[in-house]
This record gives C-alpha cells, structure tokens and sequence, in this order.
C-alpha cells in the first residue's frame, strides 16, 4: 500500500516503530524455514504492546463478523447495539447450526482496519498509524528476513477481538484476489489461559491436531499459507477478551482488498 504517512507523529510511542530491536531475526528465520510457523516471543517493543492492548480494550469501535446463509455478514456497533436479546440469540443460533456443517464459518468483533484507513474513518484511532507501519521497512524488512519471503511487498491488518463463544472454523487462508505469503497474528491478550480457547491450532490432511500457539501476550504467530488452521471456540467461562491483530504479508502486486 503506498499511501502517504497521514498519521505520523500523532501518537509518539509507536514513532520508534513496532518490532523490539533485540529480536533474533535470524533464529526465528531458522524455525520458520524448517516448521512453516514460528511464535515470536516479546515481539514488539514493551510500550507499543500495552499501549496497543489498551487501545484494543477500550478505543476500538467493534463490529460483528459471522457468516449467516446468505454469506459473510459484519454488523457494525450501532447495528448490534440495537439489537434484543432474542435477535442476537437468533443470529447466534444460525452461526452454530451453520458451523455444524463443512462450510467455512466465524464469529468474533472485528475492525478492518485497512478499510477503515483508506475511507478516512474513525481518524482519532491509533490503529490507522499502525496500518502506515506495518506496510513500512521496518516491519517488512525483519518480515522478509523471518519468512525468507524477499517479494513480501505490503501488509494488511485488522484488530479482532473474540469473547465467549467466539470461534474461526478450519480453513487454509487461500484467497483468489490477494497473493497471501505468510500470515501473522499480533497476540495483544493478557492473562489468557489455555483452557479458555481461542487457540491457534493448525491441523494435517486427516483433520488432527499436530500445534498448538496459545495467544501469548506480545508474541507474534506467523504461517506460511495456505496452511489448514482454526482458532478454537472460547468458553463460555472465560474473563475478558482475546484480542489481536492479524493479517497477511503480500506481495507487492497484490490487490488492496
């Protein structure tokens, strides 16, 4: 993406860039070359992390992202907002039937955040500079030194946020518009235990489970894609929110989408 650098300097603790500058690119090259995945511990720059996780939880002006039986459907805050508690039941209920079967199926808060940045919106949020850094040298450089990807070109982004009940059902991350590389998901979730889900869990031909990424609080999971993978459902238990941002490192002829 090459749009100019509207946001610069509007929020100081993101001007020194995302990425911990100690970070062993080249040991995370290495596991990523032989495995196709890799985790990145303490992956961004302490102060960027909370101040991100913050901007998650409290700033973001969430929609919901499901699938119902005329496609992929997002609701925007004020929509879901008005909503009763019986046509929220409703949607739910359709989700799960749906899910039930072999068809790819969601349902989690989203923010697109590409989308919004390219239409001008919600100008206030720090999310828009964070769109203008991902697709700058200093992401894409240590992502092409991580992945061995040199045509990495651009990223895109969105924030999500899964609450109880929330889930991703498998999929591989194929797509016909954009040239997907590599996925990555920034873990912005604190204190996430593993028997609440939302885990990353990638899956072989015979749909068994062969890793498991816990959505570790600054850490950054990366795949090559396509690669079969779903995010288990969140309990019903757990407290608080599972909060990312995730996207694809594209390359640079690929469609802005």
């Amino acid at each position: 993406m090459n749009a100019a650098l509207s946001y610069a300097g509007r929020w100081p603790v993101l001007e020194s860039g995302l990425l911990n500058p100690e970070l062993d690119l080249g040991a995370y090259a290495e596991a990523f070359q032989r495995d196709g995945r890799v985790q990145v511990e303490n992956a961004l720059r302490p102060e960027v992390a909370e101040f991100l996780y913050q901007v998650l939880d409290q700033q973001v002006p969430w929609h919901l992202a499901f699938r119902n039986a005329q496609g992929s459907q997002e609701l925007p805050p004020e929509q879901w907002g008005s909503l009763s508690s019986q046509q929220r039941h409703a949607i739910e209920q359709e989700v799960f039937e749906l899910a039930q079967g072999d068809q790819f199926q969601f349902c989690y808060f989203t923010y697109m955040m590409v989308k919004a940045y390219l239409q001008k919106r919600d100008v206030n949020l720090p999310l828009n500079r964070v769109v203008e850094l991902v697709n700058h040298s200093s992401w894409l450089n240590p992502m092409r030194k991580i992945t061995g990807f040199e045509q990495i070109g651009r990223a895109n982004a969105q924030a999500t946020c899964y609450r109880a009940g929330h889930f991703l059902t498998r999929h591989n991350d194929a797509a016909a518009k954009e040239k997907r590389l590599t996925a990555y998901v920034i873990n912005l979730t604190k204190e996430w235990r593993s028997d609440w889900g939302g885990l990353l869990q990638f899956l072989d031909d015979d749909d068994r489970v062969t890793k498991t990424l816990m959505p570790r609080f600054n850490s950054i999971s990366m795949f090559r894609t396509p690669a079969m993978h779903c995010v288990s459902p969140v309990a019903l238990y757990a407290r608080g929110s599972r909060y990312t941002i995730t996207g694809w490192l594209l390359t640079r002829d690929s469609a802005v989408a």
